[in-house]
């Protein structure tokens, strides 16, 4: 006999399209684990210095570890995506790298540091919005992929000031305090909210964005059904031969060097080459995350609305003026430094969901694991380059001035590289949508 409110529960289009509640999942994991560790981690790194008597070397390679360890296992956590269940993936990814936390904690010495400081990473990298969030929610949506992605990676916003309360705990308590508080909050939250995942719409009777499901697209339809469709992309085999994945990942490499390069010496340059105090240095640092969040948002919405070659354009473009108004005006005071902060910091949030957004309309959602952890990898490892060359100019020319011209040059070559890609609708050909 056939149930008939199964039934209705399968046709009826809920209120709130369950696609949101992934989205909503991905921000309160992300802040966790911002507030916790992307984030978070900075503001312990002179405490465990002081317990332990470290060189500050240490501490600073133990960041390094963490792009490179990103850069390498960004593709295996892609390919796991499309093999297997994303639930799963974030459950044991939380499991681990909670106990990381924990570890942490107890660290005695310097090979217990650097060994749980890797299994935190190895589990940030698994929940994080790097890879296994784009992936879900580009599955999820498609009219409002970008929007959807974009809201998706805001978490590092909102535990941004979740930050200043370490500084407190730790200042009260000890940084071991802190570590144990964030390894049990990612134990029960992050696991908790990893339940929320679901792959795919279809298996629920239910179709990206929300629209109605076809007689045929759910696996799970009590009336009886078809398998699923496949989903329409490029395998990862096409997808290297295609000149857009060159040409995007030439794209992403060139402006993760110049993100990467100055944020991570954005502090000392205020400082040194423009005179301003420490207080005011970290200030315009955090403005510029702040702007960064109008960028994932705005940029997310741009790419579902417009000709994603001109989006990519003006980022690269907004990025080199940013950094060029540094060069050419005189900036000697705090407010001075609030356009480069408006422009660099838009440009640079617009990067954070720009893998999973470009990369969808590109290929597809067949691989798309695949796709974005190898983007993700060339990402992070030009991300690792920059600030290291950044750094050894510096050392040559005592100012950053050079090295900030060199970052300019390259925001200015990803602008006719990205106009060099196809067009939405020769893309949209390629994967048989029109």
């Amino acid at each position: 006999m056939i149930d008939l409110l199964a039934v209705d529960k399968a046709v009826t289009k809920p209120r709130i399209f369950y696609g949101w509640y992934m989205v909503l999942a991905s921000v309160l994991t992300n802040t966790i684990f911002s507030a916790a560790y992307f984030q978070g981690f900075g503001v312990l790194m002179i405490p465990i210095e002081r317990t332990f008597g470290w060189d500050r070397w240490v501490l600073s390679s133990a960041m390094s570890l963490r792009q490179l360890e990103s850069g390498i296992i960004s593709p295996v956590i892609g390919f796991l995506l499309d093999r297997f269940s994303a639930r799963k993936l974030i459950f044991w990814s939380a499991v681990v790298g909670g106990l990381g936390f924990i570890g942490l904690g107890f660290t005695t010495g310097i090979v217990t540091f650097f060994l749980f400081f890797v299994v935190i990473s190895v589990g940030a990298s698994g929940v994080s919005h790097a890879v296994t969030w784009p992936v879900l929610i580009s599955r999820w949506f498609r009219r409002n992929r970008g929007f959807a992605t974009g809201l998706a990676v805001t978490g590092p916003i909102f535990g941004s000031p979740i930050v200043i309360l370490n500084t407190q705990i730790e200042a009260v308590y000890g940084w071991r305090v802190v570590l144990f508080g964030y390894g049990a909050l990612v134990l029960i939250c992050v696991t908790l909210l990893s339940l929320m995942v679901r792959d795919r719409p279809e298996p629920y009777g239910l179709r990206p964005d929300g629209d109605p499901a076809e007689e045929s697209a759910s696996t799970e339809n009590p009336l009886g059904s078809k398998p699923r469709r496949p989903e329409a992309g490029l395998t990862l085999h096409a997808v290297v031969r295609t000149k857009e994945f060159w040409l995007f990942s030439g794209y992403l490499a060139g402006t993760y060097i110049v993100n990467s390069a100055f944020q991570v010496h954005m502090v000392p340059y205020i400082q040194q080459d423009l005179g301003l105090s420490a207080a005011w240095a970290a200030t315009v640092m955090s403005i510029v995350f702040i702007c960064s969040g109008v960028g994932r948002v705005g940029g997310g919405y741009l790419f579902d609305r417009m000709d994603y070659r001109i989006v990519l354009a003006a980022v690269a473009a907004m990025m080199g003026i940013g950094l060029l108004y540094l060069q050419v005006v005189d900036v000697k005071s705090f407010w001075a430094t609030l356009p480069f902060a408006l422009l660099f910091g838009i440009s640079f949030g617009c990067l954070v969901p720009m893998r999973g957004a470009v990369g969808s309309i590109m290929f597809g959602t067949r691989t798309i694991g695949g796709i974005l952890g190898v983007l993700q990898g060339s990402s992070v490892g030009a991300g690792v380059v920059g600030p290291l060359v950044m750094g050894i100019i510096f050392d040559l020319n005592g100012n950053y001035s050079v090295a900030i011209w060199g970052l300019i040059v390259i925001s200015a070559l990803m602008v006719p590289m990205s106009l060099a890609m196809a067009s939405p609708g020769e893309l949209a050909r390629r994967l048989g949508q029109l």
